[in-house]
């Protein structure tokens, strides 16, 4: 039969430990590697909760903006029409004002063409 010597007893014990000391080390690097993964996947989580936060807060103040935009462009619009409105009103006035000079003044001949042509003048600007 076979016999056991005690430097194949010592060699079989020192690969029994050895493996042992194999897989308590893998044990170990395994429940690192988990606590790794959970500590990733909960900051991955809370990057996640932030830039949502970011991204309604952004969104919020883009509104926001946009709101105070359409307001400023309406309060414009009612303001550029308002003096439209009195540019327009202005030269009305004043048109009909030349038209009764233009009707007194109708003997001095110079004076009805410089006043014919500023009529015109202002009859055909852009206001």
């Amino acid at each position: 039969m076979f016999k056991l010597t005690q430097e194949t007893i010592a060699i079989v014990t020192v690969g029994i430990a050895l493996a042992g000391l194999v897989i308590t080390s893998d044990s170990f690097v395994r429940s690192d590697m988990q606590a790794m993964r959970a500590e990733a996947r909960a900051d991955r989580e809370a990057l996640r909760a932030e830039a949502r936060a970011d991204r309604e807060a952004w969104q919020a103040e883009s509104a926001r903006l946009r709101a105070e935009d359409r307001a400023s462009l309406e309060a414009w619009q009612k303001e550029r029409d308002r003096l439209h409105d009195q540019a327009r009103a202005d030269r009305e006035a004043w048109q009909s004002e030349a038209r009764a000079l233009y009707t007194e003044a109708g003997a001095d001949r110079e004076a009805l063409g410089r006043l014919a042509g500023i009529v015109e003048e202002v009859r055909t600007a852009r206001w």
